[in-house]
């Protein structure tokens, strides 16, 4: 049995070191189930006071990603500490680890810290929050946005999810990327596509409720222009048409 698990030095700041001692020290704590997949399901814990989500990974349907290949926790601790080693805001993370048996993934766990006030944008939209609908509050988000997206992808990084749902937003206006296990590096000609992709998802519940104006200020602040171009006006129409027929 192969186990790799670290605890980050902003676990021991918090005193949640004895918590984390090993992965069965965790995974014994209990908390609330928020969500449950087919290969992960995450719950809500608090122990001292401090509030954390621990994402519980095991195999897949596919025979074939259990055996030798990146599991999905770790892809996913990876991009968030390349996030943040890039200035792109993350939730802390507070330990990870995973298991392997003969080249065969059995579990793992990513634990990061609950962000307080926080709510995914997609909440947000639905409840109809100040923090999407008024024009001067929106703008600071979205260029936050703007600015983290613009980061990944001018280093051949695409998110491959960047939903509402994956972006949390707190009070303060503060953003926070995550939940991206099935990010990669791509390159050309493969890279535009990708890069389409997360623009399309990210445009996906903003096109219900966003006023147009707002989303072609949002792309002028990811491209850095003041006035679009040709290859811009190309590339929003491959945007707009991404989810033709799906």
């Amino acid at each position: 049995m192969k186990t790799q698990w670290v605890i980050t030095a902003q676990a021991k700041e918090l005193g949640l070191e004895s918590s984390f001692a090993s992965m069965d020290a965790c995974l014994a704590l209990q908390g609330k189930q928020i969500s449950k997949g087919p290969s992960n399901t995450v719950t809500l814990h608090e122990v001292n006071g401090q509030a954390f989500y621990m994402k519980r990974f095991v195999p897949g349907k596919r025979r074939v990603r259990k055996y030798f290949v990146r599991s999905r926790v770790r892809a996913e601790w990876e991009h968030l500490l390349w996030f943040q080693k890039h200035g792109i805001a993350t939730p802390k993370i507070l330990a990870y680890g995973e298991e392997y048996h003969a080249g065969k993934f059995i579990r793992g766990v990513l634990v990061t810290a609950a962000l307080h006030g926080a709510k995914d944008m997609e909440s947000l939209a639905k409840s109809h929050s100040a923090l999407i609908f008024d024009r001067e509050k929106f703008r600071v988000i979205a260029k936050k946005i703007a600015f983290y997206t613009h980061i990944m992808h001018s280093k051949n990084f695409t998110h491959n999810d960047l939903d509402w749902r994956n972006i949390l937003v707190t009070d303060a206006l503060d953003v926070y990327f995550f939940d991206c296990p099935g990010g990669r590096f791509w390159v050309w000609p493969f890279l535009e596509y990708r890069i389409i992709k997360d623009l399309a998802h990210l445009d996906k519940i903003a096109r219900e409720c966003i006023p147009l104006r707002w989303r072609l200020w949002f792309y002028k602040q990811y491209t850095g222009r003041k006035y679009l171009n040709k290859a811009d006006r190309g590339r929003l129409q491959k945007i707009a048409r991404y989810y033709d027929g799906r």
